[in-house]
């Protein structure tokens, strides 16, 4: 299993959080609740979770292979950017 994850700084996480898995949701199964979230897409799991006092979203996205793992953080790159419109979130992998 492939992993990669980041920790994004916002006042706007919990927003982000619900936002993200809200949208996810119309296309593949997704489940959330105000402090975690997770959205399982054909090709791999992305899980989101709030910490410091809804300041940090934890962000990990897992697969079974490298190429399916790209996928999955594009399309969390992607709909980062789109739905932090007013603000520059810095995605930093690891």
């Amino acid at each position: 299993m492939e992993k990669i994850q980041t920790t994004l700084s916002s006042p706007h996480c919990a927003k982000y959080l619900v936002t993200l898995c809200r949208h996810f949701a119309r296309k593949v199964p997704a489940e959330w609740d105000e402090y975690s979230g997770e959205v399982t897409f054909t090709m791999g799991t992305c899980r989101f979770s709030l910490g410091h006092e809804g300041l940090q979203l934890d962000v990990i996205c897992e697969a079974e292979s490298e190429e399916n793992l790209h996928m999955v953080r594009q399309i969390i790159e992607h709909h980062l950017t789109m739905f932090s419109r007013r603000e520059t979130l810095l995605v930093t992998w690891q």
